[in-house]
């Protein structure tokens, strides 16, 4: 009788964890190219002495030929102290599960 029961349940909680896991992961390909545009892009900045960045928090994503093209929109300080807005574009090379920064840049 306990069979009836407890067989059931670990399958529902073991089919429930399974989907918890994958829905956690999410997809790899496009999280991955964001951040390593806003990593990349944030230690472009960083690098020539720029402050209190702040890249948008949901970056657009598309993908054309063969590569993910990452932008969205940038603040920071400069050395002087003034601040700027701009564009900033990625593009990421996916080669099997392994994604390369190919280029960043920004655009006022």
């Amino acid at each position: 009788m306990w069979a009836r029961v407890t067989v059931p349940t670990v399958i529902v909680v073991g089919g429930a964890a399974i989907v918890a896991g994958a829905v956690a992961v999410g997809p790899s390909g496009p999280a991955d190219a964001g951040d390593l545009c806003r990593d990349a892009a944030t230690s472009r900045l960083e690098g020539r002495g720029h402050t209190d960045i702040e890249l948008a928090r949901s970056l657009q994503q598309v993908e054309a030929d063969g590569a993910q093209r990452v932008s969205g929109t940038v603040t920071f300080v400069d050395g002087a102290g003034a601040t700027h807005h701009a564009e900033v574009r990625c593009v990421i090379r996916v080669d099997g599960d392994q994604a390369t920064l190919a280029s960043v840049r920004f655009f006022d």
